[in-house]
C-alpha cells in the first residue's frame, strides 16, 4: 500500500507492509519509507503506538524525545520506543534526509513490549564504522518498497531484517535474550488471539510445542501472571464488553468467551467482578444516556 503526502513543499512517500517478518517469530515490519525536510523546519511533537527507527541519510538537525534534546547528523540511528513523544528539527543551514521503518510485536528482556532501548539509554546511536553498511541497508530497503518489481516485498523483508539485527548488535543486545523473549511473544500472541478456544495448559503446550514448565515460567516472568489466569482475564474482559454492547444472554456470552458450562462462567465472573453478569449489565446500562439505554434490551443474564 502506498501513500504520498506533501508537507513544506517536500513529497513524502510511505509504503506499508502488513506481513513482513523482521527477525524471528511474530516481529513485524509495519512500513518503510524516506522523507526530506527543508532547512529551518520543525515538526510538531507526536507519538506512535509502535517502535519507529530512523537513519540520517544526509544533513543535520536535532530530535527531542520525551523533553530531552539530541543532535543528529549523517550516519545516526534514531529509535522511538512506542508512545514516546518526539519531534525532529532541522538547522538554519541544513535540511535532513531520513529513511525510516516501523516495527512491532517483539520483546527484549527487562524492557516493555516493542521497546528497543531502555529509557535510561540514549535513543540516538552513532553507527561510526558501520555507517556505510547501514546506509546501504536503508537505501536498499527504500528502493525495494518503492518499486513494483517481482519479489520486492520479499526483498524488503530481508533488508529490514538486516537493519534490525545490525541495531541489536550495535546496542549489544544478545541474540539469546531476543530469541527467549520472542518465544514469550509467540505464547502471548496465541493466548490473546485464541483465549476462547483454549481448554487448558496441555492443549496450549501441544499447539505451540513448548514444555509446560518452561511455558509457565517464561510467561509468568514477563506478564506477572500464570498463562491460564491471563486466559481468564481475557475471557472476562470480552464478556464485560459483550454484556455492555449486545443483547446476548449471559449464557450465550459465556459460551462465546470459552465457557461451555454456564455455571462455571457465572462463578468465574462473580469471582473476578464481585457480581453476576446480569448485575454487571444492569449497572453498566444504568450509566448510559437514556437514548442509548432505549436502543438495548435488558438481557436475561442473572
Amino acid at each position: 500500500m502506498k501513500a504520498e503526502a506533501y508537507e513544506g513543499g517536500i513529497a513524502e512517500r510511505q509504503l506499508a507492509y502488513s506481513k513482513v517478518d523482521v527477525i524471528k517469530l511474530d516481529t513485524k515490519c509495519l512500513f518503510a519509507g524516506k522523507l526530506e525536510r527543508i532547512r529551518d523546519w520543525e515538526e510538531k511533537p507526536h507519538a506512535h503506538p509502535f517502535c519507529e527507527i530512523l537513519f540520517v541519510l544526509a544533513g543535520e538537525g536535532d530530535v527531542t524525545i520525551e523533553g530531552v534534546n539530541y543532535p543528529i547528523s549523517k550516519g545516526d540511528l534514531i529509535i522511538y520506543n512506542p508512545s514516546t513523544v518526539h519531534r525532529e528539527r532541522t538547522t538554519a543551514n541544513s535540511g535532513l534526509e531520513l529513511a525510516f521503518f516501523g516495527i512491532t510485536n517483539f520483546k527484549i528482556e527487562n524492557l516493555p513490549a516493542d521497546h528497543l532501548v531502555d529509557a535510561s539509554a540514549s535513543p540516538v546511536l552513532h553507527t561510526k564504522k558501520d555507517e556505510e553498511k547501514f546506509l546501504f541497508y536503508f537505501r536498499s530497503l527504500v528502493e525495494e518498497v518503492s518499486t513494483d518489481q517481482p519479489y520486492s516485498e520479499l526483498m524488503a523483508k530481508y533488508w529490514a531484517r538486516l537493519i534490525l539485527i545490525g541495531i541489536l548488535r550495535l546496542a549489544n543486545i544478545s541474540e539469546a535474550k531476543f530469541v527467549t523473549n520472542a518465544i514469550f511473544t509467540r505464547i502471548h500472541h496465541y493466548l490473546s488471539k485464541h483465549f476462547a478456544e483454549i481448554t487448558g495448559m496441555d492443549q496450549i503446550c501441544a499447539t505451540l510445542g513448548i514444555n509446560k514448565y518452561y511455558l509457565s515460567h517464561i510467561f509468568k516472568k514477563y506478564m506477572g501472571t500464570p498463562p491460564m489466569q491471563y486466559v481468564t482475564q481475557k475471557r472476562i474482559a470480552r464478556a464485560k464488553q459483550l454484556l455492555q454492547e449486545t443483547d446476548l444472554s449471559a449464557s450465550a456470552i459465556g459460551e462465546e468467551c470459552g465457557y461451555h458450562d454456564h455455571v462455571l462462567f457465572f462463578k468465574a465472573f462473580r469471582r473476578a467482578e464481585g457480581m453476576t453478569p446480569g448485575e454487571f449489565r444492569r449497572r453498566a446500562r444504568a450509566k448510559l444516556p437514556s437514548n442509548a439505554q432505549n436502543s438495548l434490551a435488558s438481557g436475561d443474564g442473572k
